[in-house]
């Protein structure tokens, strides 16, 4: 009998072991978020026409299981199971987010049907396009556009930031309090329709910031959610049945592309003034042909390579570090606004000087562009260092 018992006893102590290692690897991936759109509903399958399960309440908490593009497969305390848009949930501090704002940082990125290079490529994307990261493998990226998963990049072309959630005052007065309470004190009034950001949920209140990072508890029927409008940029798939294509090569307000990249950048502040380069005898004083035409400081070789294609600058290492990654932005008024986008710093110059930076806009040979000579100088720019 006792050795009958001790096999079953070992057997019984495996599964217990293997179970609990599973466990364990489960809980480790299960990301806690917050409902925080009071008409969220749980859906049977993680697309808008999907079959309605329940509806959510504001604040009721959520286990974030997985996602599929930019929706979570959820599950509750009580029991429920579905998906949800991760724009009605915000993810709890300290938790990471599956999902992140990504934007294009190259001329031209090949869309690939898989993360690997010998894969077919699905299409290309357009500089400067805003997209989702929905999913990691080394170093790929699975992106989106709105709802739809248009296939994987390599990490390298995307610059990623943290998707916070935005949302406009209703009220015609809306009250920010210092605690999540009607008792607290009112610390400031702000204006209907006036933007914030939502950061935390408690007891029906919103933790919310706004202006130069300040904060404050608002009523949650006092704001409404804005959500995201995907399209500001170009995908076109390869077999042109496809194609998302919202404005021409002008951004209208391209402020408002690098809205997430400037909130997580340090703002180098007023005083710079912008030129421009190429690789003509006029510009750098060689012809083609010549011994180190067209490297850069660093040793980039700019020879042929377009503006889109390098997106390089020169500068003063005492102020900017080689190396760096820096956005510039021209006033959307201004023509130069074109040239706005995120840059690396792999270059210097003997005129470039302190807060003086030199934009390489392309090489057509001996000859100076057009571009680089209507370019001038300018102080209507604004720099900011990629943290």
């Amino acid at each position: 009998m006792t050795k009958t018992i001790k096999p079953i006893l070992m057997i019984v102590i495996t599964l217990l072991c293997v179970l609990s290692m599973f466990s364990l690897n489960y809980a480790e991936e299960v990301v806690t978020g917050t409902v925080i759109d009071k008409n969220a509903v749980l859906m049977k399958e993680p697309k808008i026409s999907a079959q309605s399960l329940n509806h959510l309440a504001l604040g009721e908490e959520v286990f974030i299981e997985g996602n599929h593009g930019k929706w979570y497969q959820i599950s509750t305390r009580n029991g429920l199971f579905g998906w949800m848009h991760s724009e009605c949930i915000l993810v709890d501090a300290g938790e990471k987010d599956p999902i992140e704002n990504g934007i294009v940082n190259a001329g031209s990125v090949d869309v690939y049907e898989k993360p690997e290079i010998e894969a077919g490529i699905s299409g290309k994307l357009g500089f400067s396009t805003k997209i989702v990261v929905v999913k990691k493998d080394a170093d790929w990226y699975q992106v989106a556009m709105g709802d739809e998963i248009i296939g994987w990049v390599h990490s390298e072309s995307i610059l990623t930031t943290p998707i916070h959630k935005k949302a406009k005052i209703m009220a015609e007065n809306g009250e920010v309090r210092s605690e999540a309470s009607r008792n607290s004190k009112i610390i400031k009034n702000l204006e209907k329709n006036d933007k914030i950001k939502i950061n935390g949920f408690k007891e029906s209140y919103f933790h919310i910031t706004w202006g130069e990072k300040e904060e404050g508890w608002i009523y949650s029927s006092e704001v409404s959610l804005i959500h995201e409008e995907f399209f500001n940029g170009v995908f076109v798939a390869k077999d042109k049945q496809k194609k998302f294509i919202e404005k021409e090569e002008n951004e209208e307000n391209s402020v408002q592309t690098f809205e997430d990249i400037i909130e997580n950048a340090t703002d180098l502040g007023d005083g710079y003034s912008a030129t421009a380069y190429d690789l003509s005898i006029a510009s750098c004083g060689k012809a083609v042909g010549a011994k180190h035409r067209g490297f850069t400081r660093t040793g980039y070789n700019l020879n042929g390579k377009s503006w889109e294609d390098a997106m390089i600058v020169a500068v003063d290492s005492r102020t900017i570090p080689l190396g760096s990654r820096v956005l510039i932005l021209f006033d959307e008024s201004d023509w130069r606004a074109r040239y706005n986008g995120i840059y690396l710093a792999a270059d210097t110059g003997g005129g470039v000087k302190g807060k003086t930076i030199d934009l390489y806009l392309g090489d057509i040979g001996n000859q100076q562009m057009k571009e680089v000579k209507d370019f001038g100088k300018t102080d209507n720019v604004k720099v900011y260092l990629l943290n």
